[in-house]
């Protein structure tokens, strides 16, 4: 399961990034032909809903794809929502970079909502923030949040076996940010300090791998992404594979690698 859940009272929400309804046509544009996922994708999510007892799916950003001819797939998107409708009580879209006219697809599905790109923040006994994160938040929103939430990033990682095979896996990453500090960086301001959990989510769709994370510190010059405004000490970043394996601090993770990677270069 490429997500996770929280629960806020009665409702027991799976969180999920990324789902890039029709990315299909932009492969098709560059001369890949691959068939629509969309119904494999949406199966997924209502099975992961399932799975958990959701009742609320909230989707963090880019919900469908392609940029240069946002109306390729509209009718396709609506009808993916409309589906997720049909087996969740609310669906909760964060827009994200790809989604320009999601308000207009979504318009009239009932139980289907459209968030601001600036993220959600859902209050409880830990207070959680949900975005796709390429805006920043609200201000006054990350100084209340005990948990960030995002996707935008598609973290993977890349897995060298003894024969030289290479694949790579979606994986989801637990930062620790001093909150102080992460506030300071994003709005110049003060904000109380102590410690706020990132989350960082991986893409849903089931043809999009990802970005290898041992090339994350490069998002600290990135500025399409609010992980440029974090402190990405490899010691403090967890890795895990998505059914919650825990692989080790991306410092040891990396160590493994080039570890791996000498053997079979010398062998």
């Amino acid at each position: 399961m490429r997500g996770l859940v929280v629960k806020i009272g009665r409702e027991r929400i799976l969180l999920v990034a990324d789902t890039h309804v029709g990315y299909e046509v932009e492969l098709r544009l560059n001369g890949i032909y691959a068939t629509s996922q969309t119904a494999r994708l949406r199966k997924n999510l209502i099975e992961w809903g399932e799975e958990v007892g959701a009742n609320t799916l909230a989707i963090l950003g880019d919900i469908k794809h392609e940029l240069p001819v946002p109306r390729e797939t509209a009718s396709e998107v609506r009808e993916f929502l409309k589906d997720l409708s049909k087996s969740f009580e609310r669906v909760i879209l964060i827009p994200g970079n790809h989604d320009s006219m999601i308000d207009e697809i979504a318009d009239g599905i009932q139980g289907v909502y459209v968030a601001d790109s600036r993220g959600v923040l859902l209050e409880g006994p830990r207070n959680v923030l949900l975005l796709h994160g390429h805006a920043k938040p609200r201000p006054e929103d990350l100084a209340a949040s005990d948990v960030l939430v995002m996707g935008h990033t598609h973290p993977a990682l890349s897995i060298v076996d003894e024969i030289g095979y290479i694949s790579r896996e979606p994986v989801i990453l637990k930062i620790t940010q001093n909150k102080g500090e992460l506030f300071r960086r994003m709005f110049g301001g003060e904000a109380e300090g102590g410690y706020i959990k990132v989350v960082v989510l991986p893409a849903s769709h089931p043809l999009i791998t990802g970005y290898d994370i041992i090339n994350l510190i490069q998002l600290n010059n990135d500025e399409r992404t609010i992980m440029k405004y974090m402190n990405l000490d490899y010691r403090s970043i967890e890795v895990y594979l998505t059914d919650f394996t825990f692989l080790g601090t991306l410092d040891v993770v990396a160590e493994s690698k080039e570890e791996s990677r000498l053997e079979m270069v010398t062998s």
